[in-house]
Parts: C-alpha cells; structure tokens; sequence
C-alpha cells in the first residue's frame, strides 16, 4: 500500500491530522520568538577598567596590556583588540565561532584574577561584559520634567523607576544614563587649608573616621544581652560641615572654616539630550533567551503604570527595537501572502481547471502551517532570515503538488481511469521522479548548515526553514494532494469554470505559441548542435564577466529609518564646548521634515552597554540616534537625506571627524566600519604617519566618505617630571607626589552617607574649582611629606605642555591605528579595488604593515564559504543523481543546466542595478536544485518516448513539446513567488531582494535554455555512445521511473 493508497483509504485520519497540523502552525505564528535579525555575531566579551585621571598611554602599558598578555593565553580566542584611553581600558575579546560565550567570559574573569595584583593600584573593578546582540538596549527612554530639576529626575529614575523596571520578565538589566550622579562635594579652599598649615589628606580622614557605623561588642546581663554599635553617621550633607578636621593649640578647627558642601553631584562627564532638551536616558537591556517584541510590549507596560505614580515626569521613547521588527514581520507576512496569492493565480491561468486549482492551493497553506509548527518544535523564531526563507518556499512547496497533479489528471483523461485509480497509480507512478525533484532542492542546502561563522548564522536558519517547507510538501504532494483529487477533482462549477477558461485563453495561446517556437528553436539546435553549444558557451563566458564588473558587497544596506551621526571634537575639547557644537549638528537634525524625533549622546558612564566604534565615548565624542517616519511615509531614502546631513555637517567649525551611518551599517556587528584600514606597527608616531598618507590617498578614491583615524597625537597633556633628589630630601616618592596632585585636583572618596531606600551617596574630597582650573593652579599644589613640611609642586617638579597619543589601540599584541569609513555611490568592491591600488603607491618601512580589514574581509570569508557551500552543492546533486540514475555520465546531461543560471542571474542584477553578495550566492545555490529538476523531468520523458519506440529526434522534440507547458508552470510559480520579496517593497526585504532577483533570472534563462541545450548534449552523449559500442546513453536508466 502506497501513502496515496493509504490516504484515500484512511480520510478520516488524514483530516484529523491536516486539523491537528493546521491547529499547531496557527499556535506557532502566534508564539515563535520574534526577532529583527538572528545575533550573527561571534563569541565576544569586553573587558572594561576605569583609571581615573590617568593617560591613554599609561593606561595602555599599565592596565590594558598586562591583560592582553593575559587574555592570549585562553582558550579558543581569535582577535584580541585593546583601546585605552584617557583614565579607561577597553579590551574586546573575539572568540571562534561555536565556543560558548559564558564559558569564555568566566576564562576571561579568571585570567583577571590570575593578574590582579600585576594592575596598579587606583584602578576600578574590571567589568567583565559578554557581548551578543542582545547586550544592546532594545528600548530606550527619555525622562524630562518641567517641574523637578534634572538632578532629581536622576535620583528617581536611578533609585525607583530602574529597580521597577528591573523587575519586568524577560529585562536582563536597565541602565540609567545623562544628568547629574549623586554625589556630595567637599570643596576645600587651598587658600585657608595652606593658612591653617593642615594637609588635605587630613580632612579626607576626619570625614571617614567621623562618619561610621561599626559594632563594639555586647554587654550580657542576668536576663537580656544587648549589642553595642558605634553609630556615628551622617544623616545629610550638612552635617559635614561640622565635622572636627583638626585642633589646633586647644582650638578646634571644623570644615566650615575651611570648605563648603554641596549635593550637586559628580562633575558631568556625559550628556543626554532628547529632541534638543536635557533628558535623563534609560536603556533596558534583555535577557538573551527573551523575545525582543514581548519584553519591550511589557515594559511599555509597566511604563504607562509607572507614568500614573509620576505625573509630574515626561517618559518618552526615545528609541524602540520592536517598531520596525512589527513592521518588518507584517510586511514580510503580507508579502508571503502576496506571493500564494500571485502563485495561486498562476496556477489557475496554467492549469485552467478550476477544481485543480483549488486542489493545488489548498496545499499551500497546509505546508506552511505545518512548516511553522517545525520551526516552533525546533525553537527557531520569526526574523527577516526565516521570513525571506518563507516567501521563498512559496513557489517552491508547490512544484510537488504540481508534479503528482498532473500525472494524476493524465492518468484520468488519457488512459480513461477513475479518479481513485488514477490518484493511486499516478501518484505511485511519478513517487521516485518526485522524490528525485524534492531531493535535489533539498540536499543544495544541507552545506550551509554545517558551516560555521557569520554565513552558518545567516543563512542556516533560511536553509532549514526551506528544508522543512520542502519535506512538508513532499509529504502533502503524495498524501493530501491524491486523497483531495479523489474528493474535488470530479466537482465543477461552470460560472467559475468559465471565466477563468476566459481569463486564461490569452495566456494558454501565448504558451502554445511560445511551445510550437521553441520547438522550432529545438530542431534547428538539433541540426547545429556545436554551433548551439559554442553559443552558449560564449553567453556563460560574458555572464561570468558581467559578474565580475558588475562588483561585490557582504549583504545589501537596509533602509530601517533609524540612522546614526557620530562626530568627535578636536582632542582636549571641554565637555561644554563640545555640547555646544553638537547642538550646531542637533539643529541640522532637527531642520530635516522627515525626522520625528532625535537623542543625543556626548561622552560615557562606567557600565554602560553602548561602546563606539573605536571604544567608550569621551567627552570629545558624541553619538546622535535618528529616527525618521517610516520608508512608506517619505520620499526619499534614508541614504538620499544621510548624504544632505553629511555635506551640512562638514561645514560646522569645531567637527574634527564624523560619521553619519544607517543602523545596519556594517553586515557584521563586531566591524566597526566598512572600510577599515589597519596599519600594524611598533612606533606609534611611524603608523600615524602612514596613517595620514593613507588617508590623503583613500580620500581621493570616488565613493569613499567619512574618512577617519581610529586616534590623534593632538591630545593636550601636562607632563610632571619629578626631581626625585629634592623629592627624596623630603621623603616623597614620585608616586607620592602623583597621589596628592590626584587627591587635589580630581578628589579622594572620604565616605558614603547612607540611605535605606536609595543609593549609597559618596563623599568626595577636593579643592574648589577656582583651585584647580589653571597650569598655575597645578603648579601650587601643596605637597605634604612626612617630615611635616609642606611644599608647592613647582619646588620639586618640572611641569611642561605637550600633546600625545588621546587613544592607544592594540590588535593581537600589536600596535595598531585603523582608518575607519564608509561608501556612498558606488558598489563596495569598486572602491576597496581602488584603495588596494591607492596602498600600493605607500612606501612602507620594514617591521610595518598595511592591510584592508572590515567588510573587506567579512567580504573574501563569506564568499569563501558560500563557493565552499556551491561547490558542495553541486557535487551533492550530482552525486544523488548517479545514484538514482545507476549512470556517472548521464547526470552530467541533466546538469549541463547548472552554468545556465549564470547568464540569467547576472542579466537581473544589471537591469535591476544590484551587485553580487551573499544573497545572491545563496541564490545560486539554490538554482541548482531548481534548474535541475527541468532537466529530470525532460530526460526523463525523451527516455519513455524511445522506449515506446519513436527515433532519437521524434522522441526529443515531443519530449519538449509535452513537457513545456508543466515545466513552463512550476517556473512560473516559482517567479510569482518570488516577486513579492525581489521587488523589495517590504520593509527589510532589501538584504534579501537580490536573492529572489537572481533566483527570478537565473530560472527564467536556465528553464528556456534547458528545453533546447539539455536535449542537444542528450543527443551526443548518445552518438558517443554509439560509437563506443555501447549502446544508447539511456539505456542503464530503463526501470528507475516507472513507465
């Protein structure tokens, strides 16, 4: 008994089953996970050190490399990349695809722990953080009020509207960013602490031993014990200033006399602004296995409660991931739709029949529910990837049902049999040609999920979502589709009938006439058969040239209406300076019609989770976030007002370098651009000098914009050179002398006023702005030594300006410096070509290097792997067919098909102006199964004809002729289904338009070209036969597919 045989016997199951399937995929739409893109990005764990007031040089040699050394000895690293800069270590820790990320964060930590006491002292906690796109804030808000000061609005989203938020299912962590961090200043006046002859380290003291809390036994009586504890602490800054910090002869010399107190908080080191305005920002982070879509809809949630018990507080958002991932995902459903709508169509203009039609059609939606209750069981989720990978299947799910239809149908009408006969033995009949079809589909895609790296992220999950469609619609083509013929195919519904017989006249004569050309075509191919060849042969050789000219990127650019401006100011810029010229770009922003609304970024926090593209943000440094009203909304694309941004901006006095990119802007997230430059030396001043000539000659290559250096040499610094024989007369060590200029400028931590609901407030000690704001400031430092004399800095140090290094960069233990950019105009291979030949005009020295990293390597890796995947593919088909075949050499017959593609893909990509990228390789790779099943069916055919005993010729062209309209329809099905997702209309569908563009051009050229140049090859394998002795080629293939 054959499944057809047992589906018609056994309906009622079947039914129960198809409900069951049904029931399933609509739970599965509803619950997969929700995602814009699948985290692509490799094993990475960042490393941050915080070193107050220190030098990116020092930072460099004393915290950042020491680590490095380090972290080179773990297991399974693959690129370890250092950024030190003034008073912070960023180190970047890329593991190889495939290790666990939260097995080699705990490697990372205990590698810190191996080297701890190597670190200098002043150093903060190294936070260790593991890197993933989930690590990115999904949401963000921005709180404002007109009725509390920014200082406030800090203190409650720190302490109240975080922890709440904290608490949402599925948060991993909130972080709180802008405004003023709470903090209570004691600012010494110098002036008065000199007079009084008391060192600054002494008030530090007084405050911490005066402000405490600590347990001094018990005292245990007959009946009762009591603890004792010393509470001696301060409930409010006030209280500070009567705080006893020395006496002096019998007088008693308070903080009053010599300080003031204020609450006002740490000194800004950051700013965040939305829409122009002072705003506190709150980015949420979640957890790694939480659906993005579901956690922000809670927060919103908990947000609109929280808004009822802060009226007087604005919570707006200010970025929100699950906007264009909805927008994406309904998009992309409704081109899924459109594509079984447009495949239906097709369908009953090819197959006329009403009653088949609906029978083919009703497949469709069986196949995919059933493909999405896989995916759910599989724990896969519902992004961009798996969604293209949907619309695709559409044409392809239906080339089964076709197949077993149409043998079904001409078992019917021709061999006059009843319809349970004809689904039985039809279906029977065609089972090893259709396993054959599905088969080769299937098996080209099984390489890409073995491949490990960025295409294995990509492109697996679009692989198995294909390979469960595919097996899906094996199963309904040779189950349902006989089991509904026997129940529908005999039904009729004339109305109907007839105006669809009329709709479908003009397109069944247009087929007929094409057939009766073609097979013109064919005969007089057949009488030139070398001539045939050679012609093809010369339109192969002219495609594959046109793919080259046509050039390369990794993955198409995504318009997601979301782009960033980053900028930096000249080194030694103040934080109010640079926000002033950053309100100069704000007003640019804010001018642009298109933009809905903006938030603004200038310098960083210690544990926040955004890093930019060359480490944290200083204050020289801003980032601004841009959010446009949707692609469907405004007439221009996110690039077009991008490029008008861009040419305002380089005009604004006070930029050194900036940015303007849309998020997406590199295929891969860990790049920090797409052209990236990397000159690799031991002298830092040598590599910045070929840095400059490189960026002088990169600049005149058309396309290339937004040229940077990763770091200047132009960072003001103060060095303070020590005479350590008048240092030692006084019994100061140059490290000493250091502290107490840190101490004096920067502050010392002297306690914490305690709070039971809020934060610990620290207390940090240091002289008075006016103190501390000039070189002669500096240099009148008062020195304690241990001798009791008390001296200024300038007595036993030489203080002078210079300028040096603002950022220090390392790759694999090398110093590096990167020229950092982006294209504009022109395809991204064209101009990296032309920057390789720009690099090779620079003389470099011997010990240096220069190479193009960034997409320029994502590119040669992911082409790598994708013609790996192809070659594969090939020989995969191959090889199935020798063995269902029993023959090595008439599969290579049916897959002279495969070099068709080429002259149809790349005609589409230059009348449609794309270039080659990964999406189109994994087009290509599926064409080979595609364009190989024509080739089955068709030799397949010629080898029944001649066995009935018609000549070579005969059998040939009426192989064609029969043959024609059903291969003509399953292409068309394939191109109606395609077309939603080639014609790029879909939000997000941009990455993935290239695939089905060369899908669509690679069919129709390989499905016209098959009917003509597969049968001449056919025709001399067979004469090489005959010569040889042995006989026709076909001759080992007679009893594979049942006559």
């Amino acid at each position: 008994m054959n499944l057809a045989e047992f589906s018609i016997r056994h309906k009622y199951s079947i039914f129960a089953f198809i409900i069951a399937v049904l029931l399933f995929g609509i739970y599965a739409s509803k619950t997969l996970k929700m995602e814009l893109f699948p985290d692509t990005s490799p094993p990475l764990v960042n490393v941050i050190t915080a070193y107050p007031g220190v030098s990116a040089k020092d930072v460099a040699k004393d915290v950042s490399k020491p680590m490095e050394e380090e972290f080179a000895t773990v297991e399974g690293v693959k690129k370890i990349k250092s950024t030190s800069q003034d008073g912070l270590s960023i180190i970047k820790v890329e593991f190889h695809y495939g290790r666990d990320v939260d097995v080699a964060a705990v490697d990372i930590q205990n590698a810190i722990n191996r080297i701890k006491r190597q670190l200098p002292e002043g150093i903060q906690e190294p936070q260790v953080m593991k890197f993933s796109s989930s690590s990115k804030p999904v949401i963000t808000y921005a709180i404002q009020s007109q009725k509390v000061s920014l200082a406030t609005v800090r203190d409650l989203a720190e302490n109240e509207i975080k922890t709440a938020l904290q608490a949402v299912n599925g948060v991993a962590a909130v972080d709180v960013f802008g405004g003023y961090k709470g903090q209570v200043n004691v600012l010494v006046d110098k002036r008065k602490l000199d007079a009084l002859n008391i060192p600054l380290d002494r008030v530090t003291g007084a405050i911490s031993g005066q402000n405490a809390s600590a347990p001094g036994g018990r005292i245990t009586g007959q009946d009762q014990e009591f603890l004792i504890r010393l509470v001696q602490e301060y409930a409010n800054p006030e209280e500070l200033l009567n705080t006893v910090i020395d006496n002096k002869n019998g007088n008693l010399i308070y903080l009053k006399d010599v300080a003031s107190v204020d609450a006002s908080g740490e000194e800004r080191r950051s700013e965040y602004r939305f829409n122009g305005k002072a705003a506190i920002a709150l980015q949420v982070i979640k957890r790694e296995d939480a659906n993005t879509v579901e956690v922000i809809d809670l927060v919103k949630e908990k947000v609109r409660e929280l808004e009822k018990s802060y009226p007087y507080l604005e919570i707006k958002v200010a970025d929100d991931d699950s906007v264009f991932t909805k927008q994406v995902v309904e998009n992309m459903t409704g081109s899924v739709r459109d594509a079984i709508i447009l495949t239906t169509l097709i369908i009953m203009i090819s197959i006329v029949s009403l009653s088949e039609s609906v029978i083919v059609s009703l497949s469709m939606p069986i196949s995919f529910l059933a493909t999405l209750a896989l995916m759910k069981i599989s724990g896969m989720e519902l992004n961009l990837i798996t969604l293209s990978g949907l619309i695709l299947a559409v044409g392809i799910v239906v080339d089964d049902s076709i197949i077993v239809l149409e043998n079904i149908m001409r078992h019917h009408h021709e061999f006059k049999k009843d319809l349970k006969t004809a689904a039985i033995e039809g279906t029977k009949e065609i089972f090893l040609a259709d396993m054959a079809g599905t088969s080769t589909h299937a098996i080209v895609l099984v390489p890409l999920l073995f491949i490990e790296g960025f295409v294995g992220k990509v492109f697996g999950p679009l692989s198995l979502t294909l390979i469960y469609a595919l097996g899906v619609s094996l199963i309904v083509s040779l189950t349902v589709i006989p089991l509904f013929t026997v129940l529908i195919g005999g039904r009729s519904w004339p109305r109907l009938q007839k105006v669809i017989t009329k709709l479908a006249s003009p397109y069944t004569s247009f087929m007929d006439g094409l057939r009766d050309f073609y097979t013109g075509i064919l005969s007089g191919a057949l009488k030139q058969r070398w001539l045939s060849i050679a012609l093809t042969f010369v339109l192969f050789v002219l495609g594959m040239q046109l793919l080259r000219t046509i050039g390369m990127e990794v993955l198409p650019k995504i318009d997601a209406g979301t782009f960033f401006v980053s900028l930096q100011t000249s080194p030694g810029t103040s934080l109010t300076k640079t926000s002033e010229i950053v309100q100069q770009v704000e007003k640019i922003i804010s001018s642009e019609k298109e933009v809905q609304y903006y938030s603004t970024q200038i310098g960083y926090e210690p544990g926040s989770h955004f890093l930019g593209d060359t480490g944290a943000l200083g204050v020289t440094q801003a980032n601004i976030t841009v959010n446009l009203s949707t692609r469907k909304e405004r007439k221009e694309t996110i690039w077009q007002i991008e490029d008008r941004i861009r040419k305002k901006i380089s005009a604004i006095p006070g930029v050194e370098t900036f940015v303007v990119k849309e998020s997406g802007g590199t295929a891969i997230s860990t790049t920090a651009a797409p052209i990236d430059i990397r000159i690799t030396g031991q002298d830092p001043e040598i590599i910045y000098r070929l840095a400059d000539q490189v960026q002088s000659r990169v600049s005149r290559v058309p396309g290339a914009v937004n040229l940077y250096k990763s770091w200047s040499l132009n960072s003001p610094e103060i060095h303070v050179r020590v005479n350590e024989k008048r240092a030692a007369e006084l019994g100061l060590a140059p490290t000493e002398v250091i502290k107490q200029v840190f101490a004096g400028l920067e502050g010392s931590p002297a306690s914490e006023i305690k709070s039971d609901n809020r934060k610990d407030t620290r207390i940090l000690v240091r002289y008075r702005p006016e103190d501390r704001t000039s070189l002669d400031n500096l240099t009148s430092v008062t020195l304690s030594t241990p001798i009791g004399a008390r001296v200024p800095l300038r007595d036993v140090a030489e203080i002078g300006i210079s300028r040096g290094a603002n950022v220090v960069t390392r790759e694999n233990l090398q110093p590096t410096i990167d020229i950092l950019g982006y294209t504009y105009g022109r395809t991204f291979s064209h101009v990296t070509d032309d920057i390789s030949n720009e690099l090779a005009r620079i003389p470099v020295p011997d010990g240096y290097s220069i190479t193009i990293t960034g997409e320029q390597t994502d590119l040669q890796e992911s082409m790598r792997d994708l013609l790996y995947s192809l070659a594969l593919a090939i020989l995969a088909v191959y090889l199935l067919l020798v063995s269902q075949f029993r023959s090595f050499i008439h599969p290579v017959t049916i897959m002279v098909a495969v070099p068709l593609v080429i002259i149809g893909v790349s005609l589409a990509l230059l009348f449609t102006n794309k270039v080659v990228s990964m999406s189109v390789m994994l087009g290509l790779i599926l064409l080979v199964g595609t364009v190989v099943n024509n080739s089955i069916m068709l030799i397949d055919f010629i080898i029944r004809a001649r066995k009935d005993g018609k000549p070579r010729f005969e059998a040939i062209v009426e192989s064609v002729r029969v043959r024609f309209r059903p291969i003509m329809m399953t292409a068309m099905s394939q191109l109606a289904g395609m077309l939603p997702l080639a014609t790029g209309m879909a939000l997000g569908s941009e990455r993935f338009a290239p695939l089905a563009t060369a899908v669509i051009g690679g069919i129709l050229t390989a499905t016209l070209l098959t009917m003509v140049i597969v049968p001449v090859v056919y025709t001399i394998f067979d004469d090489a036969a005959s010569l040889f002795g042995k006989g026709r080629v076909d001759s080992s293939l007679e009893g594979i597919f049942p006559s």
